[in-house]
């Protein structure tokens, strides 16, 4: 679960409640899923057999949207998704750029875990292999695992006085949902 200032995510047994007593009453197939952030509502409607459709201004938005609403299980399945996850959480560490602004000149990461997340979301252009979906996909399992190593508060990504721990365990520190 990504942090995230504006979440719905307290709202939305209030929300699809709603949505559902709506829809006993004039049945409806769709929902629109508005200033969509995290992708939450429209990720829960889903999951309650509604079309839904997720709209943000904001380019993590979109990733998240298509991940989490616009791709098909049936398409991205774990059997499919799995061994690419597992080739991505293989690769050697790389500092460069990205340990270096958000790890050294800021403490957002500790450099070991930005070197980790440097290599996968380098590595996950080539897997994705031109599928925006699949793309998608792999960027997602990237921020919600590396939402769980970060070391700030939130998105206005005003960082902790010390680091978040390191994960011991190989699930903590997971491109793909434990």
């Amino acid at each position: 679960m990504i942090k995230y200032i504006g979440s719905k995510r307290a709202l939305l047994p209030w929300i699809i409640d709603t949505i559902q007593s709506i829809h006993h009453q004039v049945p409806i197939r769709t929902a629109v899923d508005l200033f969509s952030g995290s992708a939450r509502v429209g990720h829960a409607l889903k999951s309650k057999g509604f079309y839904a459709t997720s709209n943000d201004l904001m380019s993590y938005a979109h990733v998240l949207a298509q991940a989490l609403v616009e791709a098909d299980a049936r398409t991205y399945s774990r059997e499919r998704l799995q061994p690419i996850l597992d080739r991505l959480q293989s690769l050697p560490p790389r500092q460069g750029w990205f340990t270096q602004d958000y790890c050294e000149k800021a403490r957002y990461f500790q450099p070991k875990n930005g070197a980790r997340i440097e290599a996968i979301r380098e590595g996950l252009e080539a897997e994705a292999g031109g599928d925006p979906l699949l793309r998608a996909i792999l960027l997602t399992s990237l921020m919600l695992a590396a939402d769980r190593v970060d070391s700030t508060t939130g998105v206005q990504m005003a960082y902790l006085k010390r680091w978040a721990p390191v994960p011991t365990t190989t699930c903590a520190w997971s491109i793909h949902p434990c």
